[in-house]
């Protein structure tokens, strides 16, 4: 039972620790726009977690296709790469139905954090490559960001 208590202490500890938690706790959250309608290309490595900060519509459709889809807000969302980045989070490839969802994203002068979590499901009788991407603000001045991806629970 001491181990089990200790070991947890530690974990909680270490968690205190991190540099994220620091900069999260100091810093704001900011609004995002949660890009809807798109996929990913298959020409992209698909066997590695990937977190992208993407500032170019051309680098932008190196990665995603546009899937337009019928009725009510079935046009992809548009990002205004001129204002705005794109942050994305692209799984590896997997035959379980998963879902990346985008949670919380803070500001701490030029740091930013996306949180994200992981929704795992059932097997599928077919492969997919599951993502999440956001769009948000470029800041006003020529400021250089530095973009961290936090995977949560």
């Amino acid at each position: 039972m001491r181990r089990l208590l200790f070991a947890l202490l530690a974990v909680a500890i270490l968690a205190s620790c991190n540099p994220l938690s620091k900069i999260e706790k100091a810093g704001y959250p900011i609004n995002y726009t949660e890009l809807h309608n798109y996929y990913v290309l298959n020409n992209i490595d698909a066997s590695k977690t990937q977190r992208l900060v993407i500032n170019s519509q051309a680098t932008f459709e190196s990665y995603f296709g546009e899937g337009a889809v019928m009725g009510r807000n079935g046009q992809p969302t548009m990002v205004n790469f001129k204002t705005q980045y794109v942050l994305a989070v692209v799984l590896p490839e997997t035959d379980r139905q998963t879902e990346v969802v985008p949670g919380e994203v803070v500001q701490n002068g030029n740091t930013v954090v996306m949180n994200y979590r992981v929704n795992k499901g059932a097997k599928t009788s077919y492969r997919m490559v599951p993502f999440a991407a956001i769009a948000i603000d470029k800041p006003a001045s020529d400021t250089q960001m530095e973009i961290y991806f936090k995977q949560t629970n």
